[in-house]
């Protein structure tokens, strides 16, 4: 029998009512789960607001929180020192930023991520992307990021004009220590691995010692010495000196080859050390 009028309304709008209101819940829960995640963030729980924030990513079907979670899961990576990942979320966050200012503030995020990674070539890759129409601040950004990057990289004449650049022109002080500094730099750029491993090869220790590492030197020097004045003595007072020669050599080859080898090893590690510190002590001159 059909359905008067009247109650053919009715039964669509608790029709539609029962469509409607399992929606405007689950809205309303997605926006909690979202303003949850904004107070672990504010909270400092940065992997408890990342995953919720995920969480909210995953069930946002309208898309409605989805772009501002992007960032916001960026920078609690960022946080964490997740940095490669952090590159990823910034990535998808850059796309929606809605002014040149906003999108070049995620690209120095990315820039810093790959600078802390060590990624040099994708760190170059975001400074040459950065917009030309950019603040005061993040032109000096830019030149300070310029500087760690041709730093890192061995280009250091860059590297200076750029580290000079972010000094006040009339800190006569702060310009000469940086000048300085890269003057240091040039001279630890002269030690070189091959040199103290050849002069090792002659006089065992005088690579380590060339390095400026004194204690192995000495360890190196003693070790193979004290292996050869042994095997001479021995094989004096002994019938048997070929058994002797044939015991002293393979310590013999294996502290003298290890000994200049390793002199090559503390070189390469001396030039780092010392260059960090130059580096850091850079970092401490520009931002005063």
């Amino acid at each position: 029998m059909p359905v008067p009028k009247p109650h053919q309304f009715i039964v669509r709008l608790l029709a539609t009512v029962c469509l409607t209101i399992p929606n405007l819940l689950w809205a309303q829960n997605l926006k909690e789960t979202f303003d949850f995640a904004n107070q672990l963030y504010e909270k400092r729980d940065f992997d408890g607001a990342a995953n919720t924030y995920r969480r909210v990513i995953f069930f946002d079907k309208k898309e409605e929180f989805r772009k501002q979670c992007y960032k916001n899961i960026a920078d609690c990576l960022y946080a964490t020192q997740n940095f490669e990942e952090a590159a990823d979320y910034y990535e998808l966050a850059f796309y929606q930023q809605k002014t040149d200012s906003l999108k070049a503030e995620i690209l120095f995020r990315k820039l810093s991520c790959f600078l802390l990674t060590n990624n040099f070539q994708y760190a170059e890759i975001e400074l040459f992307s950065l917009p030309e129409n950019l603040s005061e601040s993040q032109k000096r950004r830019k030149t300070f990021y310029a500087a760690v990057l041709h730093f890192s990289t061995d280009r250091y004449e860059e590297a200076k004009k750029e580290f000079i650049s972010l000094i006040d022109s009339t800190d006569l002080e702060a310009k000469q220590k940086i000048l300085e500094l890269f003057a240091k730099n040039e001279k630890i750029s002269r030690l070189n691995p091959k040199t103290a491993q050849t002069l090792s090869m002659i006089l065992p220790g005088l690579g380590q010692f060339y390095a400026g590492d004194v204690k192995n030197g000495f360890n190196s020097f003693l070790l193979t010495g004290g292996i050869i004045t042994w095997g001479v003595l021995t094989a004096i007072n002994s019938a048997a000196r070929f058994d002797v020669f044939i015991t002293m050599v393979p310590w013999f080859q294996r502290y003298y080859m290890g000994g200049y080898n390793k002199a090559a090893i503390i070189a390469e590690n001396q030039k780092k050390k010392r260059r960090a510190k130059v580096y850091n002590q850079l970092l401490d001159v520009v931002s005063k």
